[in-house]
């Protein structure tokens, strides 16, 4: 039988899920595990023997998925396991205290990767008065990265694992570059502001303040001793749950658009492997960390430095975590940075 290749994946690098080394012993957090990129995420890492907990916030699905994946890792004879933890990431406190309570109780952190995501879909305002994408595809995982770099720091400096090879990646998209040529991260009254942007620009945006959060916490708290290393990756153009809303949002165009996707797109596996790149690959170690350190790649083993001009602009970035540090002290009651 010939195997046909996806179009999508035919012009780029690839990284398959056996170029994943051993995971023994090691622990792992995959937010938005449940479906799409995330469950593949979470499932190679599992069959490669790894302790992986999903966060996610539907029950229904996030239980499925840690039956479904605990399943497959049994019939593989691997070792890892799967677990399930439901938050909304629309609740900053709910996500704070999970947060924290995740960085009492493991015992170690290896491997951080934010992937949850509102995608395309109609604008609307969290429990907390913000933003439904910035809340959610940023906000969130400013905190969730911050409350658990300190485990991770543990993890290296305890010497449970080598220099290197912890890693941080934000789930960002080429649709960066889709974010307002007004963008400044100036405010929350900019942030807010919804109802005026289109789905598509609103995602965009959010995007692009997943590169400011790795460029952030890659420049003001990764310590040159832990080697731990922060990227942003694109996974490319994959049909996943989150285009759904593509309709919600655009109706019959968006049917369209979602329908021409899954024709040409890549599927969820396939999407995953720019983030599984990025959180163990072995091409990066403890000599060589700095050239990956905040980096942003638009493909497994891809050129560096091809984010948009924006992304680039060290001013909007530092409004960016000056924006998120006085959001959580308004709505955490202590400033996080």
């Amino acid at each position: 039988m010939v195997e046909l290749t996806n179009p999508a994946t035919m012009m780029s690098r690839r990284f398959k899920p056996e170029e994943i080394p051993d995971q023994t012993g090691r622990v792992a957090i995959v937010t938005g595990g449940s479906a799409g990129i995330g469950f593949y995420d979470a499932l190679e890492l599992a069959q490669k023997n790894a302790r992986v907990i999903i966060i996610s916030a539907t029950e229904d699905h996030g239980k499925k998925a840690e039956e479904e994946i605990n399943k497959r890792v049994k019939e593989k004879g691997a070792a890892g396991s799967v677990e399930w933890i439901g938050q909304d990431l629309g609740d900053l406190k709910g996500v704070d205290a999970l947060a924290k309570r995740l960085a009492s109780e493991l015992p170690r952190l290896d491997i951080l990767i934010l992937n949850a995501g509102v995608g395309q879909g109609a604008y609307g305002l969290t429990k907390d008065g913000l933003g439904n994408h910035f809340a959610v595809n940023d906000l969130a995982h400013y905190v969730i990265a911050l409350r658990l770099l300190p485990l991770i720091e543990k993890t290296v400096s305890s010497g449970l694992t080598p220099p290197g090879t912890a890693r941080i990646v934000f789930q960002s998209s080429e649709t960066h570059r889709l974010a307002p040529s007004d963008v400044k991260f100036a405010s929350k009254e900019e942030i807010n502001d919804g109802p005026d942007r289109d789905a598509f620009v609103l995602y965009g945006r959010s995007k692009l303040g997943m590169i400011y959060n790795a460029k952030g916490l890659a420049k003001r708290k990764i310590k040159p001793d832990t080697k731990i290393v922060v990227t942003a990756v694109h996974p490319g153009t994959v049909d996943t749950d989150l285009q759904d809303a593509t309709t919600e949002s655009y109706g019959f165009l968006g049917k369209v658009a979602n329908n021409f996707m899954r024709l040409v797109g890549k599927n969820a596996q396939e999407g995953a492997e720019a983030s599984l790149w990025a959180a163990t690959t072995t091409e990066i170690n403890a000599d060589n960390w700095t050239e990956y350190q905040a980096n942003y790649y638009s493909e497994p083993r891809g050129k560096p430095h091809t984010e948009s001009d924006t992304a680039k602009q060290e001013s909007i970035a530092d409004n960016y975590w000056e924006l998120c540090a006085s959001l959580t002290r308004e709505i955490l009651g202590e400033e996080l940075r």
